[in-house]
């Protein structure tokens, strides 16, 4: 097992996502400065990951000087660039920026570790051939192997494939650059064998091309294409092995080989295999001597192409993960919606731009805490939906001290095997929506006064006109005792009505000014049913049912505006009523008194079961506005008004809180 220092003191962030996705590593965590040396002095540590958010840079460059090569792994706040890379200390061999700990630092730590066994066997094969140099005896004292023979093996320890290997050591920690990784391969190439002309070829979804080549004919390089089933790839994918030139070929498939490279300007090509595919070819020429070739170079040589393999598919995979990264940073910047997503260790994995802006959060900040940090309700909201799969849609809820309205959707995140993994929310600022439904309503409501305005001064117009013929037909018959109580009567209906039309009018239009006091709730409900008395026909009984509650109930109310609530609903039932009865009735539930008025009468259609009548569809005005009156104000006393309605009766439900 693997043993890995991690120099940090951050325990909520660094240290559990380390351990996450360093799970085949022991890693051990260390605070200090002083717990890091005496570590390293009493403990063989294959790699320090040092934390430069706890631990500055610039105060460890003294500890950073006395490690070894290539011995440590920065995890910084930000990717540094190419000139800090290049003027960090030998010691420093890799770095990762926080944000890329889960996707890079697996791969970062598994090349530094391969670089390091390598320079371990190129320095053990050093010592053994300074040892031989030294005796003169290493050739009789190590045994001939069979397969290099006694020359291959003096050629296998030379200091000339010990070059080869710290180069090829270089293609292990390229910092996932293609082109870099073609450089260093060739160069270890040349350094077994000086090749004419070499070049290596990746497959795509066309075939095989040439990414990179030296000494080729550009146009070749750039212009040829080898297909997926031609007759090199077909040989190369079925046997795995190197292909010399055919000299004489014996059939025809080996005589396309030929011709292929031929085209090529190869003598030998090989196959680049990962995991049991053909994903590219190296080919090169003669020697530039034109010696022929050791079956020890081509086997280096082989070797080498299968580290190729894996390192270009790591890089591949490097940017694949790298573009995926950046298309969604891209995504998420963009969104005119807030986004934020949980890990199922709870910490905050993202929060986008516009999740910042909505809620004053800082990313930098917030990126790998505790959900708990986040405003509530939204962490609880994020735990529920990963913990139960409980999915929010198109809620709404109030934030932050300003009590913000966002409406969220919510979801949980699940792998491969359906298990949870995190959960996420997307939310939208509704402030704006909610100003322009507030305005549209504003808007309606006085299209709507307009509207009922004519209506009501068109209204006004009949008693007026009443009033004004009277008034001119005073002078001339005062003495007629006929007239004048006729006129009495005229009047006084017209004046009534009159005040009634702007009293409804001013209640439908504008804020009422209300004038609580606490109030015995019988009191308002007998001024009503005496008012109601007057203008009712002869007749109407308005009938009590027996009393349930012994004493008074008192309430919070505006005795005038209440008691003519009450009674607009008592107008509207004797307007509707079949058999001159309407039965109110007291009883209290719920911390209500509940004021019933039922009567029996046709069904009630739906506008007036919802209340919902606007005021631009009352053509007269009269028992048409009792109803939206009377809800009016009943709501802004804190209570309610329903309606039950069916081919048996009618009943009106009013409930009103008591005080305690």
């Amino acid at each position: 097992m693997k043993l890995l220092a991690l120099l940090s003191d951050r325990e909520d962030v660094i240290i559990p996502e380390v351990k996450t996705v360093l799970r085949g590593y022991t890693v051990y965590p260390l605070k200090t400065l002083e717990e890091f040396e005496d570590l390293h002095t009493n403990i063989p540590i294959n790699l320090f990951l040092v934390d430069t958010v706890s631990h500055k840079l610039s105060g460890l460059e003294d500890i950073l000087n006395k490690l070894g090569n290539d011995t440590v792994i920065l995890i910084t706040p930000e990717r540094l660039d190419e000139f800090t890379i290049e003027n960090l200390p030998t010691s420093v061999c890799g770095c990762v920026d926080v944000q890329s700990i889960r996707t890079e630092l697996p791969l970062v730590v598994e090349r530094a570790l391969e670089k390091q066994r390598l320079m371990n066997v190129a320095s053990l094969l050093e010592k053994l051939s300074d040892d031989a140099t030294v005796s003169g005896k290493y050739a009789m004292q190590t045994p001939v192997s069979p397969f290099y023979g006694q020359a291959g093996l003096e050629s296998f320890l030379s200091g000339r494939f010990l070059q080869v290997l710290v180069d090829f050591a270089k293609v292990l920690t390229a910092n996932f650059d293609m082109r870099k990784l073609f450089n260093h391969f060739m160069d270890s190439v040349m350094g077994i064998s000086r090749v004419s002309k070499m070049s290596v070829m990746l497959r795509d979804k066309e075939g095989f091309h040439v990414r990179t080549h030296y000494g080729l004919d550009p146009y070749i390089a750039e212009n040829f294409r080898l297909r997926k089933d031609s007759a090199l790839a077909t040989w190369l994918t079925k046997t795995g092995r190197i292909r010399r030139k055919p000299l004489n070929p014996p059939d025809t498939a080996s005589l396309d080989i030929k011709s292929e490279m031929e085209l090529l300007e190869c003598t030998f090509s090989f196959p680049i295999i990962y995991k049991g595919k053909l994903i590219g070819i190296f080919n090169i020429d003669d020697k530039i001597t034109e010696e022929p070739f050791y079956k020890e170079e081509l086997e280096i040589i082989y070797v080498l192409c299968n580290y190729l393999a894996a390192a270009v598919k790591d890089i591949d995979l490097y940017h694949q993960i790298l573009y995926q990264k950046e298309f969604t940073k891209n995504i998420l910047s963009s969104m005119s919606s807030g986004v934020i997503v949980i890990d199922n260790d709870e910490k905050i994995t993202v929060l986008n731009q516009r999740a910042s802006e909505i809620l004053n959060l800082n990313p930098s900040e917030m990126i790998g805490r505790d959900l708990r940090n986040l405003p509530s309700p939204l962490g609880d909201i994020l735990y529920e939906t990963m913990v139960t799969g409980t999915s929010y849609k198109r809620h709404e809820v109030d934030v932050l001290q300003e009590k913000l309205p966002i409406g969220i959707n919510s979801y949980r995140l699940l792998d491969k095997n359906q298990i949870p993994i995190g959960a996420a929310i997307v939310f939208t600022d509704l402030s704006d929506l909610k100003r322009l439904e507030e305005e549209k309503r504003r808007a309606d409501r006085l299209e709507a006064i307009n509207i009922f305005t004519a209506r009501i001064a068109h209204e006004i117009k009949n008693p007026l006109t009443a009033i004004k013929t009277f008034a001119d037909l005073l002078d001339e018959r005062y003495g007629d005792e006929e007239f004048k109580n006729f006129f009495n009567t005229t009047v006084r209906q017209s004046i009534y009505q009159l005040d009634n039309l702007i009293d409804k009018l001013v209640i439908s239009s504008i804020p009422l000014d209300y004038r609580f006091e606490k109030i015995d709730i019988d009191m308002i409900i007998e001024d009503a049913i005496n008012q109601a008395q007057k203008v009712i026909p002869e007749g109407v009984i308005l009938g009590k049912t027996e009393e349930k509650i012994k004493g008074p109930v008192f309430i919070s109310a505006d005795r005038r505006l209440l008691t003519k609530a009450l009674y607009y609903l008592l107008l509207f039932c004797t307007g509707k009523m079949k058999d001159n009865f309407v039965s109110i009735g007291t009883n209290i539930a719920n911390h209500n008194i509940e004021i019933s008025m039922s009567f029996t009468g046709e069904e009630l259609s739906d506008e007036e079961k919802q209340l919902s009548r606007s005021l631009t569809d009352i053509e007269i005005s009269g028992a048409e506005l009792n109803l939206p009156i009377s809800k009016k104000i009943i709501e802004e006393h804190g209570g309610s008004i329903q309606i039950k309605s069916d081919s048996e009766g009618n009943i009106f439900k009013i409930n009103i809180p008591i005080l305690v």
